[in-house]
């Protein structure tokens, strides 16, 4: 009897082994953080470092819509047959403040983790009161970092991933520019994996467009400057394992444009935005090769009669040919986003102060941030 219960237990126990390590790493992000309370078992288990990064790479990617707000995001729902709808919040919480004394005022993200900028509403300008934030809404986890300019105002920044050679795994850096009056000032970095900052030494012979992405641990903006004595317009990336700047083609190449905006699709496909100034379509472009080929391939999504800001946020379902763009508006003073379909009808929608006009695509995943304590600073700073 007893060598029959040891026999039944020992096939449940590789039963639940191989769910654990067949299944389980499969299934999406958002499903199984509702099974981490569970039991200490399954909470000891998002917190295997091996197994997180397992599940990132086999994981399905769940998308979801998201919209900044003051203190946090909102899911959104996007649909050929209504306006943009609110359906769900994820809220950052900061230790030192209650959530009406701070504000996101600026973020960007890559792997599933966020990088918010906050500051405090009373002291939004100062320094000594605004705190960069990586934060995994789906786990939880935030790890809260000190700014190193002396003032933030004008600064920029952008996250991305690079392969720890020691480790063999991804490790994060947050590149910061600022204007200086010295070119090889403009650019620092802070590692995750040590937390500190140092200077990047490089200067661009061209110009970074205000917004930013992340695909597949690199950055990308918009870029002008000169090329064959002629303004140009470029996709510029940069590499966080390299630590350097490339230029990249656009799907056209003109003069000038009248609308230009980048997007990702569910952290798989690049997307932008292009509308020529003599031109009414707005055309929507999009690859999955960049950064595999020297050069990228892109492919022509629809085209539609609306013309966007440049450097607007924006989200494409390929699928249903369809384009949501999210925008401040001056005549109106509110924050608006539009709707617009293959057929060019156009549906709007107002939000309320709590809201800003970023929307973006995101992909929830059980990526660990690196918890380092204390503050490393190199030479250089």
């Amino acid at each position: 009897m007893k060598y029959e219960n040891s026999k039944q237990q020992s096939k449940a126990t590789v039963h639940r082994l191989f769910e654990i390590s067949t299944i389980m790493p499969k299934l999406p992000a958002t499903s199984l953080t509702r099974l981490r309370s569970t039991c200490k078992r399954w909470n000891r288990l998002f917190n295997d470092r091996s197994f997180a990064i397992k599940h990132f790479h086999k994981a399905t990617k769940q998308s979801l819509y998201l919209m900044l707000k003051t203190v946090g995001f909102c899911s959104v729902s996007i649909n050929l047959h209504r306006p943009i709808e609110v359906t769900g919040e994820l809220n950052l919480i900061n230790p030192q403040y209650s959530l009406d004394e701070f504000e996101i005022s600026n973020f960007c993200y890559s792997d599933g983790l966020l990088l918010c900028v906050c500051a405090n509403k009373k002291i939004a300008l100062s320094i000594l009161d605004t705190k960069l934030v990586i934060w995994n809404p789906c786990t939880g986890e935030s790890k809260w970092i000190q700014p190193i300019h002396e003032c933030i105002i004008g600064n920029r920044y952008s996250f991305g991933s690079y392969q720890d050679k020691k480790t063999g795994t991804n490790s994060y850096k947050i590149l910061s520019d600022k204007y200086s009056a010295d070119p090889k000032l403009q650019f620092r970095i802070h590692e995750i994996n040590s937390n500190s900052w140092r200077n990047l030494d490089v200067a661009l012979d061209f110009e970074l467009g205000w917004c930013n992405v992340s695909l597949k641990g690199k950055t990308y903006w918009i870029g002008t400057g000169e090329k064959e004595k002629r303004r140009g317009t470029f996709l510029v990336s940069f590499d966080y394992t390299t630590e350097r700047f490339k230029r990249l083609s656009l799907p056209r190449q003109y003069p000038s444009y009248e609308a230009l905006s980048l997007s990702v699709v569910r952290e798989e496909k690049l997307c932008v935005l292009l509308k020529r100034e003599i031109t009414v379509k707005t055309e929507v472009w999009v690859t999955n090769k960049i950064g595999e080929t020297k050069a990228a391939f892109w492919s022509k999504v629809f085209a539609v009669d609306f013309t966007p800001p440049c450097d607007a946020s924006f989200l494409v379902d390929e699928e249903k040919k369809l384009l949501v763009c999210s925008i401040y508006d001056l005549e109106k003073l509110q924050h608006m986003a539009y709707t617009v379909g293959e057929d060019n009808k156009v549906m709007e929608k107002a939000f309320g102060s709590g809201f800003r006009p970023f929307l973006f695509n995101y992909v929830p995943s059980l990526t660990q941030i690196e918890q380092v304590t204390g503050t490393k600073r190199k030479r250089g700073e």
